[in-house]
């Protein structure tokens, strides 16, 4: 299984790699430290993501909301299709689909 990855690419976090629940402590905490380094309106690009569980599902929401929280906002790019059934299951479609439009 390849390892994921997280880096910051000007105002792009790119995400790859599988998201689950053996990978996304290493990943929530890389995470943390990079949002912070986002521009105000940053964008969190999925298309590298090979895998995401409803660890991983929460872990996105996470990094959304401590964006929230600091008054910047998340965008999300290319949301994998393995992701889309757990959106509709937790009713997070909304917080995707308004945090891909800002």
């Amino acid at each position: 299984m390849a390892e994921p990855s997280l880096v910051l690419d000007g105002s792009v976090l790119r995400l790859s790699g599988p998201v689950t629940l053996n990978t996304v402590a290493p990943l929530l905490s890389r995470g943390r430290r990079l949002l912070a380094r986002l521009p105000e309106a940053g964008t969190l690009d999925l298309s590298g993501v090979t895998r995401v569980d409803s660890a991983g599902a929460a872990m996105l929401v996470e990094f959304w909301r401590q964006r929230e929280h600091s008054g910047a906002s998340l965008g999300f790019a290319a949301i994998p299709a393995d992701l889309q059934p757990l959106l509709e299951l937790y009713a997070l479609e909304p917080v995707f689909r308004t945090a891909a439009s800002d």
